[in-house]
């Protein structure tokens, strides 16, 4: 097996992931597999829209995981050190990585096949929402705190707002979803693809966590360099790399890769309209914090379903969600941060940028579709618009806000998560630059 099939996408969704993290929520999830749908793609030889098409799936599928809340499961792991919490805090990890991954590579290889038609993507993605909503109520609920909270529960109990969680019913989703690829349409390899996926997600994130608290805690390479570590960052970058590593290795083994890229049957060009429009509307509208939608956040898993229903049976969402969608979820929640949280700019002055930007990006995006660019030019723009994002975040409070500190101390370990980000980026570039174009 070429070491490529394993780095690439392990590179790319270290530093998806990274950045993802700068960002959060399940918008944010969509950017690690954006970028590892690119990299598989370009590892099958496969051209700019079908990778593009890919990565569009792949950036969805992702973004389900995004749902669960995982920041009080890792307290499990490390607020005292060792935690009496300490083997069952890394157990939901495993449990949540797992199915988060399992669903990615899932849908990974149904990207792949010409056998799914648009009514039956629509079936299997309601059956999804479905049997969903019945795991929630059977495995995370009742959620009453302090008197009832689920049996199986792997968030605080004791905090005073102890997280909803959400694992069961995407558990139960990607259950009925292999059952469903394997059993009925004989696609062994979605299933396949699914259970690489578990694996590696499950130990990526239990893993990621293990030196997270023990980099925190033990500070093994002592307190001059303790503050210039993130060990949250490093937590995500190493769930990141072997969440690609395994998925890289499914790709291969299950032969994937060697798949020429499918032609499959989509619906009308109306339709891709009017679900971009249904997915578009909601997520800018809780991205930018804007009033009446209020209370659309607890309804992630109804956004991000149409996005990758979309992905699968439309044409137009490949360039629309690899290009606009990923880079409006990045640049919009910037905006609201300099905005909002920071106030280091103003509500208009932002939004100006964030229409601009998007402009340029829908452009780009319909250009290079038509035109059908090579898929390096969809990967060159996703990891560097991406990366560039979270200097545009990070950058302004460093050189504008006032602090008594010297410059360079107050780039502190968020300058550190910066500059790996570059360096992940140019390794990126270059692994792909040496690749010959096919």
């Amino acid at each position: 097996m070429s070491v490529l099939f394993v780095l690439l996408p392990a590179l790319a969704m270290c530093l998806g992931w990274g950045i993802r993290g700068q960002f959060g929520g399940e918008t944010g999830a969509m950017v690690p597999g954006a970028m590892v749908g690119l990299a598989l793609a370009m590892l099958a030889g496969w051209r700019g829209k079908e990778a593009a098409r890919l990565a569009a799936v792949a950036a969805f599928a992702c973004s389900l995981g995004g749902m669960m809340t995982y920041g009080q499961t890792i307290g499990l792991v490390q607020n005292q050190y060792p935690s009496p919490t300490y083997w069952w805090g890394l157990l939901g990890l495993a449990i949540k990585g797992g199915v988060w991954i399992g669903i990615t590579g899932a849908f990974l290889a149904i990207a792949t096949s010409d056998r799914y038609r648009p009514g039956e993507l629509l079936a299997m993605i309601v059956g999804m929402f479905v049997l969903g909503a019945i795991g929630m109520q059977l495995l995370n609920r009742p959620h009453n705190p302090p008197e009832q909270l689920p049996l199986i529960y792997f968030s605080a109990r004791n905090d005073p707002k102890p997280r909803v969680e959400w694992w069961g019913g995407l558990w139960f989703a990607l259950i009925g979803l292999m059952a469903y690829t394997g059993a009925f349409k004989k696609h062994r390899q979605a299933v396949a693809m699914a259970l690489w996926g578990i694996v590696a997600g499950a130990i990526g994130f239990s893993f990621g966590e293990v030196l997270q608290a023990w980099g925190t805690h033990q500070k093994p390479f002592g307190e001059a360099v303790q503050r210039w570590m993130d060990w949250w960052k490093v937590m995500e970058m190493t769930f990141g790399f072997i969440a690609g590593a395994g998925l890289g290795i499914g790709w291969k083994v299950t032969g994937l890769s060697a798949t020429p890229p499918p032609k499959p049957q989509t619906w009308h060009r109306r339709w891709d309209d009017l679900t971009i429009l249904l997915w578009l509307i909601p997520v800018l509208a809780v991205e930018l914090g804007i009033g009446w939608a209020k209370g659309w956040e607890k309804l992630p898993a109804i956004w991000m379903l149409i996005g990758l229903l979309g992905s699968l049976a439309g044409s137009g969402w490949a360039p629309f969600g690899t290009g606009v969608a990923v880079t409006l979820v990045s640049a919009s929640n910037t905006v609201l941060y300099l905005v909002d949280e920071r106030k280091l700019l103003a509500f208009g002055w932002g939004f100006a940028g964030l229409v601009v930007l998007l402009f340029i990006t829908a452009y780009l995006s319909a250009l290079w579709h038509r035109r059908e660019v090579p898929a390096r030019t969809w990967w060159l723009w996703t990891v560097w618009m991406q990366t560039g994002l979270t200097w545009a975040k990070y950058l302004p409070e460093v050189l504008l806000k006032p602090d008594e500190r010297n410059w360079f101390v107050r780039w502190g370990s968020g300058g550190v998560v910066e500059m790996s980000f570059v360096v992940l980026a140019v390794i990126l570039t270059l692994l792909v630059s040496t690749r010959k174009e096919v």
